[in-house]
């Protein structure tokens, strides 16, 4: 090919994304940082090829189906059609949203649906497993959910409204915490069970179930689940314990750093150049925003969704490569699905080098993490490095709480953790004015 070196795979040396080894349509998988779709039927591949000529599938990558297109430089053995996937960075589990994200992702599955139907398509899955986000933006992902349809099954509809009108209801009411533990059940679960009782479909979803008289007009019926939606926004107007955390302290640019920490931490990342960064306990952004400015795709996760969505803000705003994750350190989301092949926050926020910023002393004194646990955490997240803040217990505010100091926690015993994998260390001096006591530490090969 003019200007295209052709390269044929042999699919036997290629590793296909495990979770998409039941899709009957194609397979997923990776080379040289690059996401593609094998597309094994001929008839499929006539249909995907058919479909991406069209003019107005232009239309349906702006409302949020992943950009795609026919890949002419790659090829499989006995594979007719390979198409290339636009990449997003991290995926994501929807009990990882806040309710506001997952919100997100249903109107984003609607704005998709309302696309194709204008033309005689829709989605064939109404689950939230297919939607990720990108730079704060929600985007569907399976290109193979897409048919050609006249008539919303109702197989569909009771996808959706199991797997994202109940926890959105939930979200909408004073209940809302439970709508979390609602998206961490897949197929089994209590919420789950609970949600099909026929009096609470019945009673609380009543208005939902009236609109399955429009399946067999797709625009208008998904119009109006549109408008039901709209109705049932969720509002995280309750502060969380660390709303109020100046996280910048007056340095409002983080390419300008002003305080010892900032100028360690841009340090770091300057001169490291990496291409992933996970922010651990990430507050409102402002060492994510740091990260992505300076080159490098973002997870940035914490456990109280109120700095979630200020991380999805920043990233939405300022058009940033950050993913927002709303995630429990101590407790990262374990695999999942068919086989348990979707994979564990482990090896979904892998990334070059994690930041453990003003957290080890957090879980290691008051929660009573031991530090060797919290070492292994982190280190089952780096690749390159690790970039820890140690804060002594002669600090201020360790002091102020009043506690016991566990006899592990020490600068010298994290050092001793970190050592084994990241041989390297640059230190900075103590900080000690304002009574502070406290080290930054960055460990790496």
């Amino acid at each position: 090919m003019e200007g295209n070196f052709l390269i044929t795979l042999n699919p036997e040396n290629i590793a296909f994304s495990a979770i998409s080894i039941v899709d009957e349509v194609g397979k997923v998988f990776f080379y040289q940082n690059r996401v593609f779709r094998a597309i094994y039927s001929e008839e499929r591949a006539e249909f995907y090829s058919d479909l991406l000529s069209k003019t107005w599938i232009k239309e349906v990558f702006d409302a949020g189906l992943i950009k795609t297109r026919i890949c002419e430089d790659i090829r499989l053995e006995n594979v007719p059609l390979i198409l290339e996937h636009e990449k997003i960075p991290f995926e994501t589990h929807p009990a990882e949203h806040s309710s506001y994200m997952h919100w997100l992702a249903a109107k984003r599955l609607i704005d998709v649906n309302l696309a194709l139907s204008r033309y005689g398509y829709i989605l064939k899955d109404g689950h939230p497993w297919n939607v990720m986000f990108q730079k704060g933006n929600a985007r569907y992902i399976d290109l193979g959910s897409i048919i050609k349809a006249e008539k919303v099954s109702p197989a569909w509809f009771e996808e959706f409204r199991k797997y994202f009108c109940v926890p959105i209801w939930i979200a909408s009411t004073r209940w809302k915490r439970f709508a979390l533990e609602y998206r961490r059940q897949h197929s089994v679960g209590f919420g789950l069970a609970l949600s099909e009782l026929f009096f609470l479909k019945k009673l609380l979803f009543r208005p939902l179930d009236r609109m399955i008289k429009h399946a067999d007009d797709p625009f208008h019926f998904f119009s109006e689940l549109n408008n039901w939606l709209d109705r049932h926004e969720p509002v995280n107007d309750d502060k969380d314990y660390w709303a109020d955390y100046m996280q910048s302290h007056g340095a409002e640019d983080p390419l300008f750093p002003e305080t010892a920490k900032q100028i360690f931490v841009y340090d770091v990342l300057a001169g490291e150049k990496p291409g992933k960064v996970l922010d651990c306990a990430a507050n409102k952004g402002y060492y994510a925003k740091m990260a992505a400015r300076l080159g490098a795709s973002v997870a940035a996760f914490d456990y109280e969704e109120f700095c979630v969505d200020a991380c999805l803000n920043l990233a939405q705003t300022d058009d940033l490569d950050i993913t927002p994750v709303f995630m429990d350190f101590k407790l990262p989301t374990p695999n999942y699905g068919i086989g348990l092949l979707g994979g564990s926050a482990f090896g979904r926020f892998q990334s070059d080098i994690v930041l453990a910023l003003g957290i080890a002393h957090h879980l290691c004194i008051t929660q009573r993490l031991p530090v060797k646990t919290f070492c292994d955490i982190c280190l089952k997240y780096a690749k390159k490095g690790v970039v820890l803040e140690y804060v002594d217990p002669t600090d201020k505010h360790v002091v102020s709480w009043n506690i016991s100091i566990p006899k592990d926690y020490s600068l010298e015993k994290f050092i001793e953790y970190f050592l084994h994998e990241f041989p390297k260390i640059k230190q900075s001096e103590r900080i000690t004015e304002g009574g502070l006591c406290r080290n930054f530490v960055y460990f790496s090969r």
